[in-house]
């Protein structure tokens, strides 16, 4: 789904201008940026603009933006105004004014050999780009193609010993506006191919710890924080009744995490007693 940043602080931003000069007080990602949009706006250049970063409550990439949209909304109203400004967004503005993770659609089709095991690996990925329009499109956007939307696809250990293998992507442009959302195309990409993992070691009839293991076996790290979540997590052990544990691993930025999950379904909704994390930074 679409989802917000749903910052903890609301997006807000302090402007003081003083003839030619302006400080700036915010808590923001994107301080250059941010600098060149107010010296624009007000007709300087960016060496005048001072920005003092303050604490920012949470950003997650919301507050770094290729407009400064809540930055330069100050400053054109301080300029407006002739005084110093201090501009809050509420919560319903932010909800609804946002940068948003894009919404993303996979279809995957596998053929798996009679072990179980993929040998073929067809992945189709549907979703607006979050470079576009943005300083990064140059470096990032390769053929049409965002790097950030199969991050952790394209270069899934997974798909390392599969012979005939392929990543295709959809870009559609909407009106909506989207940006990075914390971990990036990591948060779309991890659940589809970790969902699909558990489907092929159904489809096996194998333990998904051990089918993991078995497609993983020339990576250490990955291996490692597996065997490290299941064992403090005591899988392989029956579950409290009523619950049921799930694993997963996923490499991002170069740090590897695996988890284990133990939840309930309690009245159709699902509840999470526990989650073991083993995190190799």
């Amino acid at each position: 789904p679409y989802l917000a940043h749903a910052t903890m602080e609301p997006l807000n931003c302090t402007v003081k201008i003083d003839g030619d000069r302006c400080e700036i007080w915010t808590g923001t990602q994107f301080q250059t940026v941010d600098q060149g949009v107010a010296a624009h706006i007000l007709g300087t250049t960016p060496d005048k603009v001072t920005i003092h970063t303050m604490f920012l409550g949470g950003g997650f990439g919301r507050r770094a933006n290729p407009v400064s949209d809540f930055v330069a909304e100050a400053v054109i109203v301080a300029k407006a105004a002739g005084v110093p400004v201090k501009v809050v967004w509420t919560r319903e503005d932010d909800m609804r004014g946002g940068y948003y993770r894009p919404a993303y659609v996979h279809r995957v089709q596998v053929g798996v050999d009679k072990a179980g095991l993929p040998e073929a690996w067809h992945h189709v990925v549907v979703g607006q780009s979050i470079l576009g329009g943005t300083p990064f499109e140059k470096f990032q956007v390769h053929n049409g193609i965002d790097a950030t939307s199969v991050e952790g696809i394209a270069d899934s250990p997974y798909l390392d010993g599969t012979k005939a293998k392929h990543v295709s992507l959809h870009s559609p442009k909407t009106p909506i506006t989207v940006l990075w959302w914390r971990s990036v195309g990591h948060t779309h990409t991890a659940f589809a191919l970790e969902s699909m993992i558990d489907e092929l070691a159904h489809a096996a009839g194998k333990d998904p710890l051990a089918y993991r293991l078995a497609l993983l076996k020339e990576k250490p790290r990955f291996v490692r924080a597996l065997e490290t979540a299941a064992t403090k997590a005591g899988w392989g052990t029956p579950a409290p009744a009523g619950r049921a544990r799930g694993l997963a691993v996923h490499e991002a930025f170069g740090s590897i995490v695996a988890e284990v999950a133990e939840v309930s379904v309690e009245g159709g909704r699902i509840r999470v007693h526990a989650v073991t994390a083993a995190v190799d930074c």
